[in-house]
Formats: structure tokens, C-alpha cells, sequence
């Protein structure tokens, strides 16, 4: 028994391994960084179009938007998975977890953006949605590959005990 459990029987709780989180940081973060470099590629077409300029002149920013867009999805999405996905251990209802991974990524990115000075107008939450989107269908392509702390435990700590 270490410091903080409590005697008797143990609670189940959600346990996503690493190649599940893994996975679920994949899907999450390409397609959001494919959805930010369809927007500014056909943003820069758009504007090459009507300026009368070279369509082909500055397509540098769309891999400059998918290095800095996996770089902040690293620095940033990985951690506040990790710490949601800890959080939401004992709930065992997937789609709590699925609102939650829409919910707090948008939040965070919304409160994020304000501090960088991009604004905290309300009707930036649309903008920042599409983070929330892509964890949402992120954490729901992985909620088949969960199991349960209590058969997780008696499988990996316990050998010689059976899992029920």
C-alpha cells in the first residue's frame, strides 16, 4: 500500500496506454494541422487570385504551419491530454470523456490565445473550436483501446493473481 490509497476494495478507473495515447495524439494533431494548412494554402490562392500575383509564390508557409502546428501540438496538446486523461480516469463513460476532450482544449487555447494578445472576443471560441474538434475525434478513435485499472493491475502487478 503506498501513501494515499485507501484500505479496501479498489475502484476501477480508465487506463489508456501509451500507444493508445500516442495514437489518439496522431489523429488529433493531423487533423488539425491538415485542416490549419488546407485553410492557409486556400487562403493564399485566394489572395494570390485576386491580387494578380503568382499562385506559387509563398507556399514556404504551409510546412512552416505543419512544423510549428506539430511543435505546439507537442508542447501544448500532449501535456493537457495527458493531464485530462488522468483526470478523467475514474469516469467510465467514453462520451464524457469525448465532451471533455472537445470542451477543455478549446478553453485552454481560447484562454492561451487571449494571453498572446489574440484577442478573448467570444467569437474567437470558433476558431479555437477546431482544437477542441480535432482532440474530441481524437480521444473517440481511441476509446476502443482502454481497459480497466482493476484487470490492468491484477495482470501487471499480481501474476499470480487472476484478473476477474
Amino acid at each position: 500500500m503506498t501513501l494515499g490509497d485507501v484500505p479496501g476494495p479498489a475502484k476501477e478507473q480508465v487506463v489508456l496506454q501509451a500507444p493508445a495515447f500516442i495514437k489518439g495524439w496522431l489523429i488529433t494533431t493531423t487533423l488539425w494541422v491538415g485542416l490549419l494548412a488546407t485553410i492557409i494554402a486556400i487562403s493564399h490562392v485566394v489572395t494570390a487570385f485576386r491580387s494578380g500575383t503568382d499562385a506559387w509564390t509563398g507556399w514556404g508557409v504551409v510546412p512552416l504551419a505543419l512544423f510549428y502546428g506539430y511543435g505546439t501540438a507537442l508542447l501544448t496538446g500532449a501535456p493537457l491530454a495527458w493531464v485530462l486523461a488522468f483526470l478523467l480516469r475514474p469516469v467510465r463513460r467514453q462520451w464524457i470523456h469525448v465532451g471533455a476532450f472537445f470542451a477543455a482544449p478549446t478553453l485552454v487555447f481560447w484562454g492561451l490565445g487571449g494571453l498572446l494578445g489574440l484577442g478573448w472576443h467570444p467569437g474567437l471560441l470558433g476558431l479555437w473550436a477546431t482544437v477542441g474538434a480535432a482532440a474530441a475525434v481524437g480521444r473517440w478513435a481511441i476509446r476502443g483501446n482502454i481497459s480497466t485499472s482493476s484487470a490492468w493491475a491484477a495482470r501487471e502487478q499480481y501474476p499470480e493473481i487472476p484478473a476477474r
